[in-house]
């Protein structure tokens, strides 16, 4: 079983929201900020477009924002109980949306060119070395030559002295048990990143938190 799998049972098993558990209305409010300045500046394309989120856990985030909004939206995660979660929301909200299991750097599943907005549910974070540029290359697959790429990741030094501690600054990782478990490059380094993969970048917005900042990078396909 793997990490997410496990945490997501517990989750609904506890009652909570979304992934966030305690700290969901405060991620929610805050998406829906970024979400709403993207759409006053016409970056996100009119209603009706399709729209794919990577790590979309129980739909709670932007996949039930745009469903709401008239999106035609798709959902992607490791979790088979989130996508199961997600698939109950909706059914309950009635929202349409469709949920499929799958690893964010092999979606093979997924037709070339297929999306008009894909939307990282800042899972892009949490993956490691090279599950990073599989995963842009997949995204770069997958969105429409005319769509956008909406790139959302803790970015930049912890902030509180107990992670930084764990922060192993040579490679950017956010340390666990000995072991990587979340990548904050500065924000620099993220754009860069996404660059050398076929995007060019059209806006960035910051996030200043006291843990760690966020970034959300909009880009299209070059």
């Amino acid at each position: 079983m793997n990490i997410y799998e496990e945490q997501y049972q517990l989750l609904k098993q506890n009652g909570a929201q979304a992934w966030a558990g305690e700290g969901y209305k405060r991620a929610h409010q805050q998406l829906g900020v970024i979400l709403q300045e993207l759409e006053q500046r016409n970056i996100l394309p009119s209603p009706g477009a399709s729209f794919l989120e990577l790590g979309c856990g129980n739909g709670a985030m932007s996949s039930q924002y745009m469903a709401e909004r008239g999106y035609e939206v798709s959902g992607v995660d490791i979790s088979q109980t989130a996508i199961e979660w997600a698939k109950e929301r909706f059914l309950t909200l009635g929202l349409k949306g469709i949920f499929i299991q799958g690893d964010v750097c092999n979606l093979q599943q997924f037709k070339a060119d297929s999306y008009d907005v894909i939307f990282d549910g800042s899972c892009f974070h949490c993956l490691i070395g090279k599950q990073r540029e599989l995963c842009l290359a997949e995204i770069r697959r997958l969105v429409k030559p005319e769509g956008i790429a909406v790139i959302s990741t803790m970015t930049g030094k912890p902030k509180d002295p107990e992670n930084l501690k764990d922060f192993d600054s040579d490679n950017y990782h956010l340390m666990r048990n000995g072991q990587p478990w979340r990548t904050l490059k500065p924000i620099t380094l993220l754009e860069e990143e996404i660059s050398v993969q076929g995007f060019s970048i059209i806006y960035t917005h910051l996030n200043h938190n006291p843990w760690w900042d966020h970034a959300t990078i909009c880009c299209k396909p070059n």
